[in-house]
């Protein structure tokens, strides 16, 4: 027996992606056709009376009416999106992966552009829109110094250092370590020196014992998703409340701490006795005693910089401590899982198309976190908006800052595109905007089985078609500029 068709099914024939393919091209084709006997037309005209002779009556058009010099851009963009179009399909070639291009105007090309993707760190950018929409642009993360009993006489019995989840804490040789690098050059950073400086002013020379605080998170250091090689590699350190040099005890090569937050109190004694505080015993974990009073606090960069931060070096600690610190605010816990909700609720509310996403971490080491290029393309387009202008500001520069610091440098894209690069072992991803005399919207993510130094090859060949965009002959290499025009008699 023949099988009946589904109720909601229409009695129509398959559409193949192959006609669908042709289908879009229909309408350049009929733009292509328009625009060619518009060409001809205009060259015929243009050729048929000098563009000085003036019409009776009145004066000389400098362009006739009918001249190439009077093609819309759409038909322009038009050609430039079906040329752009087989480009990016040529340089993804047949491994999976997604893009998206778009102006102000609408699309220009793209390829499975809903399709469920691993997007590396070009997810971040989904972090930092939900963190500047929920914790807002202005917002800093403070960290705290307590005391019990009266520091009056210059010794307290205890000191508590508190944890408020600022994950740029550091101490000087940890920042002359990132500025040796240029894709970490120029980081924020809270000077845990300055919280040291607070204590010492207030007249402490004597500290009986010194405890540390973290209770703000969840004591989960490391996504269970999360590849065991990411902790010895020095991917990311441990994530929590109160942490210092982004959780490790030496940079390179990268040693983590197994405790972020004794490890912060640790430097933070050491930094008290050169400022001739005496700092007895081991630092210790503990809890802030019943009235306790607060002797110094320092406060982080704001949220805007942490954003930025975070999208312009791919900072994965501070990532993580958003999502958190999104879940602390707003979700009841200070958790990766309640942050992420919290995130996705927010990015549904900016508009972004959360279809097809499914977000596991906020750094976007996991390889089971997947976008769309649909959803980077609109986080993108959400640097526009007020507040959230941090998208845009953050994108590290071709050839100059970042993660780009080192690639395209020299090329047609140096200085001109921006964007958030992701990289995992066959994950290529790059989104941003680049500069083609109008901002272009882009998105792009290529899978396959390659390693780094190809990744970097793929997605500078994909993007530097998207620079050449639309990628049209000047409007002189069709019809001379025309004489000035002149007035009727």
């Amino acid at each position: 027996m023949a099988r009946r068709p589904a109720p909601d099914a229409p009695d129509r024939p398959r559409v193949t992606p192959r006609a669908r393919r042709r289908r879009r091209g229909r309408p350049v084709l009929v733009a292509l056709l328009c625009l060619g006997a518009g060409l001809a037309l205009a060259v015929a005209v243009a050729g048929a009376a000098p563009p000085d002779q003036p019409a009776s009556g009145g004066a000389a058009l400098g362009t006739p009416g009918w001249s190439p010099r009077r093609v819309p851009q759409p038909f322009v963009d038009a050609v430039g999106g079906t040329r752009l179009q087989r480009q990016l399909d040529a340089g993804l070639g047949a491994g999976g992966g997604c893009f998206q291009v778009t102006t102000a105007a609408g699309p220009v090309a793209g390829r499975n552009e809903d399709a469920p993707t691993v997007g590396a760190s070009t997810q971040k950018l989904l972090t930092g829109a939900a963190a500047l929409a929920v914790l807002g642009p202005e917002t800093t993360l403070r960290t705290r110094v307590l005391a019990t009993g009266d520091p009056g006489d210059g010794t307290v019995d205890r000191l508590v250092l508190v944890g408020g989840g600022d994950p740029l804490l550091s101490t000087a040789p940890f920042r002359a370590f990132l500025a040796t690098d240029p894709k970490t050059a120029g980081t924020p950073s809270t000077a845990l020196e300055g919280l040291a400086d607070l204590v010492a002013a207030k007249g402490i020379r004597t500290v009986r014992a010194l405890s540390v605080v973290d209770d703000r998170y969840d004591d989960e250091r490391y996504n269970p998703a999360w590849s065991p090689t990411y902790r010895t590699d020095g991917q990311i350190g441990p994530v929590g409340a109160l942490t210092v040099n982004r959780g490790f005890t030496r940079a390179s090569p990268p040693v983590a701490a197994d405790d972020p937050a004794v490890l912060a109190g640790t430097e933070f004694a050491r930094l008290l006795r050169e400022r001739g505080v005496a700092v007895g015993g081991a630092v210790q974990r503990g809890r802030v005693p019943d009235g306790a009073r607060e002797v110094a606090a320092l406060d982080s960069a704001p949220v805007a910089q942490l954003v930025a931060e975070v999208i312009r070096s791919s900072d994965n600690l501070a990532s993580e401590t958003l999502v958190k610190e999104m879940g602390a605010r707003k979700g009841g816990a200070g958790t990766t899982a309640a942050g992420l909700g919290v995130a996705t609720r927010a990015l549904a509310d900016l508009g972004v198309p959360m279809t097809g996403v499914t977000l596991i971490d906020g750094s976007g080491l996991a390889r089971d976190n997947r976008v769309t290029c649909r959803a980077l393309t609109a986080a993108v387009d959400l640097g526009a908006r007020p507040g959230l202008e941090p998208l845009w500001a953050g994108m590290a520069v071709a050839g100059q800052t970042g993660t780009l610091a080192d690639e395209m440098r020299g090329g047609p894209l140096d200085g001109r595109l921006r964007g958030k690069t992701g990289f995992l072992n066959g994950v290529s991803g790059l989104a941003g905007l680049v500069d083609v005399g109008r901002p272009l919207r882009f998105s792009l993510i290529a899978t396959g089985s390659f390693g780094e130094a190809e990744a970097l090859r793929i997605r500078a060949r994909l993007a530097e078609a998207i620079g050449r965009f639309p990628e049209a002959p000047a409007v002189d290499a069709l019809v001379p500029a025309p004489r000035a025009p002149t007035a009727a008699p």
